[in-house]
């Protein structure tokens, strides 16, 4: 009876290590989703960046002609355009490091996870191998 609880235990061991990949897989996947979440996000913190870039340079034209300021001959009014497209460029340079950032830690995430599934099987297969055998020598012998 003894062999027959060992041969159990190491078909036992085999499906728990599958449940066990299963379940990293599936966590791999849900790094996956955010990781493609961060790229939506970030592409919308992009263009929502530069809706505010021109509500501002429409802004900056409504008032300098409101002022009687011909758009596009003044210097300061140009200078002033500038600036607020500099500064945005380097709004939007910023969102998309931090976007790529985040996307990537989610990436590697995911491989974590995926190679965790991978070591779980393994693990599981030697674990069931090492029952095999001894169940083959007839002596008791789990690993743990």
């Amino acid at each position: 009876m003894g062999m027959q609880m060992q041969i159990a235990s190491a078909f036992i061991g085999i499906m728990a290590a599958q449940a066990q990949r299963k379940a990293y897989q599936m966590e791999a996947a849900a790094y996956r989703e955010q990781a493609e979440m961060s790229k939506i996000e970030a592409a919308q913190k992009e263009n929502e960046r530069n809706r505010k870039l021109r509500l501002q340079l429409a802004s900056l034209g409504t008032s300098m002609s409101a002022q009687g300021v011909a758009l596009g001959t003044s210097p300061s009014v140009l200078a002033l355009a500038d600036d607020e497209e500099r500064i945005a460029a380097s709004d939007i340079a910023s969102i998309r490091l931090m976007g790529q950032s985040q996307r990537r830690r989610y990436e590697l995430s995911a491989s974590g996870s995926e190679a965790a599934g991978s070591a779980a099987m393994l693990g599981g297969f030697m674990k069931s191998a090492g029952t095999f055998y001894s169940a083959n020598k007839g002596v008791v012998f789990f690993c743990f």
